[in-house]
């Protein structure tokens, strides 16, 4: 069951959205990421289909968001900041493996970033009028389970319910190939039943980690980028870029 798409504005100071090509150095994409804009969506109001609790795993309740377009009301500008970071090593389902300093990198980010998300929820249950009634009460009165960002956690941002809004119409042009989102789906075939697991890698050795989605050709149309159509049964699992 798909819902009527709800419309949400967003709008922070600054905003980070990584591209994934530079290792060392954090470089923003010139505009937000499908999965940055569910992350703001989530941060409203989630109820995953799967959950961690392996008693609850298997059941259905629950919904999904599905992030159908992203409108450009400011684009921002680019600015360089110098910024104190711990550094990570790595990460892994089993946790953070911390080094004992802190670096200090450069980064590329926005400033002065607005947007209009349009989404849809997903679920398989018939308590559609409660989730989309929930949604619209919370951002209504700005409750959040936490605080909504824009990329970083350093860079929050303030929403608002916008059923009306638009994008800035006189923008039409193609920002290249952005990350869309991940697919968890080999991480939830691997987590038995019983209890969370304490190995991540498969029969071959190699680590069980979730896959990006194909690139997203973001092409801007009166300020609208479209991510995908309307949701199909399917989890979302198959994704056609635009």
């Amino acid at each position: 069951m798909i819902s009527d798409p709800i419309r949400i504005r967003v709008w922070g100071p600054y905003a980070c959205f990584t591209r994934p090509e530079f290792h060392v150095e954090r470089v923003s994409y010139p505009i937000i990421t499908p999965s940055a804009a569910r992350g703001i969506l989530e941060a409203i109001l989630m109820k995953p289909v799967e959950k961690p609790e392996a008693h609850k795993r298997r059941d259905k309740e629950g919904f999904r968001w599905h992030v159908l377009r992203m409108g450009i009301v400011h684009e921002g500008t680019m600015v360089p900041v110098l910024r104190n970071e711990l550094g990570y090593e790595k990460h892994t389902f089993a946790g953070y493996d911390i080094m004992e300093e802190r670096t200090q990198r450069h980064s590329l980010i926005l400033r002065d970033v607005e947007y209009v998300i349009e989404a849809a929820i997903e679920t398989s249950e018939g308590n559609m009028g409660k989730y989309c009634g929930c949604v619209e009460r919370r951002t209504k009165k700005g409750q959040c389970h936490h605080r909504p960002y824009l990329g970083c956690r350093e860079f929050p941002c303030d929403f608002e319910w916008a059923p009306g809004a638009v994008p800035n119409e006189s923008i039409n042009k193609s920002y290249g190939f952005i990350f869309r989102d991940f697919d968890f789906e080999a991480v939830w075939d691997h987590w038995p039943d019983e209890q969370r697991p304490n190995v991540w890698r498969d029969k071959t050795g190699r680590t069980i980690s979730p896959q990006p989605l194909p690139a997203l050709n973001a092409v801007a149309v009166n300020g609208w980028i479209k991510v995908r159509e309307t949701p199909r049964e399917d989890r979302g699992k198959d994704v056609k870029p635009q």
